[in-house]
């Protein structure tokens, strides 16, 4: 079993694929666990599935998963999470957004008692620098203060594309998600807190890079839309029981984490 598996979803990104590679594998073959990072294309058009295989021609640990047609974000990360076999999960966006050093913040928070443990660029933090554009800073606050008011009270940024999960707990909400699109974080850590999971959110450092497939004018509405399927899911049982998975406690089982 590796140490850490690293789930890339990835969308028509041959050409911000690759440098994000080749820093997630720099950085993960310096360290002295064992890793592997999983790339699951979303029914690409562009030549996304060629940097991949060409990669790992000459990268050990990487592999891909494809699938057609294009099924949307949560669709390719539950895929890849479902699938992958790490003891830890990490999700890690294809634009390398947030540099992969910044798994060290997020590994201490599961160390010390988290479940899952999300990067975030809302919470403030003294060693930690978001570089983000104006007009989406103020979509995303926009939306994240919808998602507290109705359903994750105090956390701050839901939809960072850092996150890691123990692997039990990853197999447990994964299993049972239903969205694909862009709300799927939303469902995740609804899902988390209803079974009781601490939720550490990490401030992290993070930077906008260029060729988001976001769409600022019909995407938030979409979103907003996906959000009322995550709490009439919950009414209409859609989930099933939501009892938390029993595991045998480990040292640090019972901390706060920083936020829940």
């Amino acid at each position: 079993m590796p140490h850490l598996s690293v789930i890339i979803p990835a969308y028509n990104e041959e050409k911000r694929l690759p440098s994000t590679l080749e820093s997630v594998h720099n950085f993960l073959s310096d360290r002295e666990q064992e890793f592997e990072i999983i790339v699951v294309d979303d029914g690409s058009s562009d030549n996304t599935k060629t940097v991949v295989n060409e990669f790992a021609a000459s990268h050990c640990s990487v592999r891909l998963i494809a699938h057609t047609p294009n099924m949307g974000k949560g669709y390719s990360v539950r895929e890849g999470m479902l699938k992958a076999e790490g003891e830890f999960l990490l999700l890690d966006d294809a634009d390398g957004a947030s540099p992969i050093g910044e798994i060290v913040r997020l590994m201490r928070a599961i160390e010390e008692g988290a479940d899952v443990a999300i990067g975030s660029r809302a919470k403030p933090g003294d060693e930690t620098v978001v570089k983000s554009l104006s007009h989406r800073k103020h979509i995303g606050n926009t939306f994240n203060m919808i998602v507290q008011s109705s359903l994750l009270p105090g956390i701050q940024d839901t939809q960072c594309g850092f996150k890691l999960f123990k692997r039990d707990v990853a197999m447990d909400l994964f299993s049972i998600a239903k969205l694909n699109r862009y709300a799927f974080d939303v469902e995740i850590l609804y899902l988390a807190r209803l079974k009781g999971y601490t939720i550490a959110e990490v401030p992290i450092n993070w930077t906008n890079i260029e060729g988001s497939k976001i769409n600022l004018v019909t995407d938030p509405m979409s979103m907003l839309f996906e959000l009322s399927k995550v709490g009439l899911g919950r009414v209409c049982g859609s989930y099933g029981k939501m009892s938390k998975l029993k595991r045998q406690p480990t040292d640090g089982d019972g901390a706060n984490a920083g936020s829940s």
